[in-house]
């Protein structure tokens, strides 16, 4: 049995740029005078050893339980148990965002079981989770509380930038999907150009409101919405559409850091 196939390592390419982009954008914004918490060496950890164990125990429950995937969701769920713990040793006020992402975590896990882990659905849950870790990293890089703030000041720059994140990483969602599983069905087509068409408007009156900078997070967007708009007729590799999305994450990293 390969590594591979015993679900020791997640064949979704695209969740590594999810599970970076907002724990960086969440960590450089959250960390004051260049000084960085010890909370969150375990809690980066904790965050992608965490997804390997969803991985795992996804595709255990996808396979109608079989015991081949025993060996790496029982080791991840070990990893992801000690690494929990180490967190909330070094600042047990972290806790208080497990409710946050419990529901999220139960949606997917039941698609898995559903055998539907690859719906629209499961992926924007799974992106909606990723997002906001942007405001957990933002809090554990501070002081460590009080934890509702970022989730209290929705007007905060620090909320809008994870809602930024989510607005591009659900769009990659319905944006691969018409490139890939569903290419040539229609529907999905105008479903990834209405979506990156839609955010794209949606923060037009943001860069209004705030600082100058945040039209380039509109021209992202609404480049975002040209590529699905150019792509969405034509044909492109797997490994093609994986760089492409390589670029725009690290872009779109540079502007969340950028702006104020």
């Amino acid at each position: 049995m390969s590594v591979r196939s015993g679900g020791w390592v997640p064949n979704q390419h695209g969740a590594w740029a999810m599970l970076a982009l907002p724990f960086l954008v969440g960590v450089a914004r959250g960390a004051a005078d260049g000084a960085l918490r010890p909370v969150l060496v375990p809690l980066l950890a904790l965050w992608f050893v965490g997804y390997f164990a969803y991985f795992a125990l996804g595709l255990w429950l996808k396979s109608r339980r079989r015991p081949r995937y025993l060996p790496a969701m029982w080791t991840y769920g070990g990893a992801t148990a000690a690494l929990g713990l180490t967190v909330l040793a070094l600042d047990w006020r972290l806790i208080a965002w497990a409710p946050v992402f419990a529901p999220f975590l139960a949606l997917g896990l039941w698609a898995a079981a559903r055998r539907t882990e690859r719906s629209v659905l499961a992926g924007g849950a799974l992106v909606a989770a990723a997002s906001i870790m942007t405001l957990v990293a933002y809090t554990a890089g501070r002081d460590g509380g009080p934890v509702w703030r970022a989730l209290a000041r929705a007007d905060a720059p620090i909320g809008l930038l994870a809602a930024l994140a989510f607005a591009y990483l659900f769009g990659t969602v319905l944006y691969v999907k018409s490139m890939i599983r569903e290419r040539g069905v229609r529907a999905y087509a105008l479903a990834s150009i209405g979506y990156h068409a839609a955010v794209t408007v949606a923060a037009v009156p943001v860069a209004l409101a705030r600082d100058p900078a945040w039209w380039w997070a509109v021209a992202f967007l609404a480049a975002m919405t040209a590529r699905a708009w150019a792509l969405s007729t034509r044909r492109a590799s797997a490994k093609a559409l994986g760089l492409g999305e390589v670029a725009a994450t690290v872009a779109l990293g540079a502007i969340a850091l950028a702006l104020p």
